[in-house]
């Protein structure tokens, strides 16, 4: 029995937009991924862009 993607709304990403920029972070991209999970990059100063880049997939 395989998987299916699981579904996503605009909704739930401006959600998780707005709890990502409430939390102090700039937001610098946005990804959705096959699975439905929403991946935020963000930057709260302490993180360089070429952490991110350097890291594995986006992800630190």
């Amino acid at each position: 029995m395989g998987r299916r993607a699981v579904a996503f709304t605009e909704d739930s990403v401006s959600r998780a937009i707005r709890a990502v920029k409430k939390a102090g972070v700039e937001v610098k991209t946005i990804r959705i991924e096959p699975n439905g999970s929403v991946v935020i990059n963000g930057d709260n100063g302490e993180i360089t862009e070429k952490q991110i880049e350097e890291s594995a997939g986006g992800y630190l």
